[in-house]
């Protein structure tokens, strides 16, 4: 089999941003592991990407996303736990009890 892959590359103005998500409704947002001392220029808007997230029906995720220069927030990374790490600058305790709070 053969292919090709088209690569369209974004300019982004901010570090990417960590999003954890618990049946479908965003928990906690925090800088990405690789970047912990790095915070968004400006307030995350997750309204475009929420109901996208609530519709897979998975019980946990992490979404990486990274404002673009145009303002727009664009998800750069999902995952069902595997990349779910913590910074060095969220406390364990500020973590696990936002994961707790979610009613389930």
């Amino acid at each position: 089999m053969g292919g090709f892959v088209l690569r369209d590359f974004e300019r982004f103005t901010s570090a990417e941003v960590r999003t954890w998500w618990v049946d479908g409704v965003c928990v906690l947002v925090g800088p990405h592991p690789d970047t912990p001392n790095d915070s968004p220029p400006v307030e995350v808007d997750l309204a475009p990407v929420a109901p996208l997230i609530a519709g897979l029906g998975l019980p946990f995720l992490t979404v990486d996303l990274a404002l673009r220069s145009d303002g727009v927030w664009r998800v750069i990374e999902l995952g069902d736990g595997q990349v779910s790490d913590r910074p060095a600058t969220i406390e364990p305790q500020t973590m696990i009890a936002a994961l707790l709070a979610q009613p389930r």
